[in-house]
């Protein structure tokens, strides 16, 4: 459930993207062939959505003005800005009436469902014309594309969870990062927590829908990265009461109880980020835009050559089964096959044209993911590297500091698991266990995960399927 407040910010800043002074720094070699006409020249019309508040008037200046510099490019279409926040029920009001923007960005919970309901259009085709096959990074690729392997959107931001630390903190205690072993975490955690003082060894949100989220996340790291059973027929399962989800709820308990000395905030509703920063605690996870990428823009007084982020701790085959979010962007299946043209050449002009991209990646550095904060890389090989070559300009960020991450993704053992499904749902559910397990010692975990995936079953899944 990553908040929206990325999503919007990407929104409004990915496009902005007035010209900016050109770089010394060259340009990658976008692999890429953009037509010189589009429908044929037949007049067509698209709408893009932009989610830009009313006081940004800057920022829908700099839209319209690359919305103008297209039409220059391809006069016989038209590109209209249309005011639009993602958010579930508008988003069905608008594909109910058949009025959903032609090119629509989403967070990384809806594209599989979308795919599924047929709204996403079927961009294959596309990819093969204008040379994009090839270009993203597959594993984000895949989370936007059928069983097939089609794609149905662009690959536009992306997180993996982590953990972040206070550097002087674990030092002190000495280590030099958190330990790569869910077993060894916890004991790191409960070594370097302070009750006494009020500083927790580990935070996470533990309550609302931001605990169901990180849960989510410590239950994929423990290796049960299915919760959800998607039944392939319209049905689901709530398979999380039993197994490694259970052993990820029970590490929780122990670090509350009874031995651990509260090595986790005694504040269930306490922000990890803030914790850390104000010394509160050693180790936390967040992605790292939402952490020390939110930190840069929003607290730029904090030093940030104070924290560390790495990757998370291994599952037990090794692997570190992380939750991925972020946002992308995809066209209406509803459209003309002319305006679906349009969208798609729109949408590669934009983010890789050579005209285009500097100021792109400008405006994306000026964000909480950008300037050297540690998000997963958005395409592959060559054409990756030249654009990590040339974003070095905009490094501000201390990235030594982030080195684990990148080690672990280099590696390979990084595996990106997208939300389960009926997530919002779910992470208010699952956060009623936390809650009574953070909070009374004498909880039964097991009987708790059974009884709350149960209830899932016969209040949510089954009215769904049969719905």
């Amino acid at each position: 459930m990553k908040p929206f407040t990325l999503l919007v910010v990407l929104c409004i800043l990915l496009f902005a993207l007035a010209p900016v002074a050109a770089q010394d720094t060259p340009l990658p070699e976008f692999p890429i062939t953009l037509p010189d006409t589009v429908a044929e020249g037949r007049e067509v019309a698209i709408t893009v959505s932009a989610c830009i508040g009313e006081d940004q008037e800057q920022a829908r200046q700099d839209f319209d003005a690359q919305l103008a510099r297209f039409m220059e490019a391809y006069p016989n279409v038209t590109v209209t800005r249309t005011q639009y926040c993602f958010s579930p029920e508008s988003f069905a009001a608008l594909v109910a009436g058949g009025t959903l923007p032609t090119v629509f960005g989403v967070p990384a919970t809806e594209p599989q469902r979308l795919i599924a309901q047929g709204v996403a259009a079927n961009l294959a085709p596309y990819f093969e014309s204008l040379g994009l096959s090839g270009i993203y990074n597959p594993t984000l690729l895949a989370l936007l594309s059928d069983a097939e392997g089609n794609p149905y959107g662009f690959p536009e931001f992306s997180y993996a969870q982590g953990i972040g630390w206070d550097i002087p903190a674990l030092s002190a205690a000495g280590y030099d990062a958190p330990p790569n072993t869910w077993d060894e975490f916890g004991a790191v955690a409960q070594e370097v927590a302070d009750p006494a003082a009020g500083v927790a060894g580990f935070a996470m949100f533990l309550s609302g829908g931001g605990g169901g989220w990180h849960f989510t996340n410590l239950a994929y790291g423990f290796g049960a990265t299915e919760l959800i059973r998607d039944n392939g027929d319209g049905t689901y399962t709530a398979v999380y009461g039993e197994g490694a989800a259970v052993e990820a709820m029970q590490f929780l308990y122990d670090l509350r109880w009874p031995d651990a000395e509260n090595a986790l905030p005694l504040d269930l509703a306490s922000n990890p980020t803030f914790e850390t920063v104000d010394g509160r605690s050693v180790m936390f996870m967040s992605p790292a835009d939402g952490s020390v990428g939110w930190l840069r823009v929003n607290m730029p007084d904090v030093d940030l050559t104070r924290f560390g982020y790495t990757a998370m701790p291994q599952a037990p085959d090794g692997m570190r089964y992380t939750l991925t979010g972020g946002s992308h962007q995809m066209v209406f299946a509803g459209a003309s096959a002319d305006e679906q043209e349009a969208a798609v050449v729109f949408q590669v002009w934009r983010t890789l044209s050579p005209g285009e991209f500097a100021p792109s990646r400008a405006i994306f550095h000026s964000t909480q993911a950008g300037a050297g904060t540690p998000v997963l890389p958005i395409f592959t090989g060559d054409l990756q590297a030249a654009v990590d070559a040339f974003d070095q300009q905009y490094i501000t960020m201390p990235v030594e500091n982030y080195q684990g991450f990148y080690d672990a993704l280099n590696a390979g053992e990084i595996v990106l698991v997208p939300e389960p499904p009926f997530a919002q749902d779910f992470y208010v559910a699952i956060a009623e266990v936390m809650t009574t397990v953070l909070t009374d010692e004498s909880a039964d975990v097991a009987a708790l995960m059974a009884a709350n995936a149960e209830a899932f079953q016969t209040g949510i899944l089954d009215p769904a399927a049969s719905s």
